[in-house]
């Protein structure tokens, strides 16, 4: 039963999409802040995984420098 209800919604998914495309459209001023925002919001992710990247790297380097002096 549970496979027949992920299903349907899998099915529903595309064609809710699509009604929503054609019939709700945003307007212009709407979506030229919505583009500002998902690009400030892409850089402020970015930012933060290159601070995460950095950190694991530092770690792991802590780690292997740790390992190499003890050997």
């Amino acid at each position: 039963m549970i496979f027949k209800l992920l299903a349907l919604v899998a099915a529903a998914i595309p064609v809710y999409l699509f009604f929503r495309s054609v019939f709700f459209r945003r307007t212009t001023p709407m979506s030229e802040g919505l583009k500002k925002f998902r690009k400030q919001a892409d850089l402020a992710v970015s930012i933060l995984l290159v601070f995460i990247g950095t950190v694991v790297a530092i770690a792991v380097a802590n780690l292997a420098w740790t390992w190499l002096v003890s050997r």
